[in-house]
């Protein structure tokens, strides 16, 4: 849910053109009329209506349609008043989602055909893509802690200890004390710039999003099917054709291959003995971890233009 409002900012002008215009094109150009809908729900200038924070945390985006669906009045009308703060008004198909369910499901259904259209057909490219950016942020938390990682993580994000700076022209100055809280560090294939968020009434729950790093080479993977998966599992075996393409994703940890393809621990050691010994990929230890990454000929095979 996130990532489909944040790509309707991502929608607008023509920032990032050589990685995201393609996109832009072909998404523009299957939007119909209830576009209405989407352009008050995300406008110009935030804050959007935030329904992700209704439907809360989801692998998908039918489970946050139906917790969304589910939200309390009262939490609808919290957010719905904050928009109507900061915009001075509240846009007519908007009003009904307090009361009305049948105005929720409007709303979901344009969403849901937007959805489908922008994010849906590229969505597991892009969860690699932000899986790849964990383990790396993870690496760098290993290797140069605390204040490695606070330091790499976006331009408009400054550590000085004890204090982290995040310019967000959108949102208004605040100074937020966390008081020994944690901070959850969330990163976003489509927002454009870092975000602060929190819940006024549960300041325990906090977040800093920020955008993940994405190259022209990248984009174009992610955008195009590249080689069919069906061909590469006829040639390596689908379990192993697996492996090879989460780990030219980023997901590089013995355990981490086990947990994302839901085979056992030892079965993904002995997929990636023999990727390993066929000269697709390369496994060395750092720390206590076992890392495995592409070879060129294992991306080669992937046609994949990075490594």
């Amino acid at each position: 849910m996130a990532e489909t409002l944040f790509s309707l900012l991502k929608l607008r002008g023509r920032v990032e053109e050589t990685v995201f215009g393609g996109w832009r094109r072909r998404v523009r150009g299957a939007l119909d009329s209830r576009s209405a809908v989407l352009a008050a729900i995300a406008p110009a200038r935030m804050p959007f209506l935030d329904l992700a924070m209704l439907a809360g945390p989801g692998p998908d985006l039918a489970e946050s349609a139906e917790a969304f669906l589910s939200s309390p009045r009262q939490a609808v009308r919290a957010e719905l008043d904050f928009y109507a703060e900061h915009h001075g008004r509240m846009p007519t198909v908007l009003t009904g989602l307090v009361d009305t369910l049948a105005v929720r499901h409007e709303v979901l259904s344009v969403i849901k055909a937007y959805h489908r259209v922008a994010v849906g057909p590229h969505w597991k490219r892009m969860r690699a893509h932000l899986d790849a950016e964990r383990v790396q942020r993870g690496t760098i938390l290993l290797d140069h802690g605390v204040d490695g990682l606070l330091s790499s993580l976006h331009p408009d994000i400054r550590w000085r200890p004890p204090t982290l700076y995040v310019h967000t022209p959108d949102q208004f100055d605040c100074d937020f004390t966390l008081d020994g809280r944690g901070l959850l560090l969330v990163s976003s294939f489509f927002l454009p710039a870092p975000v602060i968020c929190y819940d006024p009434g549960n300041p325990a729950d906090c977040s800093l999003i920020y955008p993940a790093p994405l190259g022209i080479d990248h984009a174009a993977d992610i955008w195009t099917a590249g080689t069919s998966t069906q061909a590469l599992a006829n040639l390596l075996g689908r379990t192993r054709a697996s492996v090879l393409t989460a780990i030219a994703d980023g997901v590089t940890t013995t355990g981490s291959l086990a947990r994302r393809l839901d085979i056992s621990s030892a079965a993904a050691s002995q997929h990636t003995a023999v990727l390993r010994e066929a000269g697709l990929i390369t496994t060395r230890r750092h720390h206590n971890n076992v890392l495995h990454n592409p070879t060129q000929t294992g991306l080669t095979l992937l046609d994949r233009r990075g490594t």
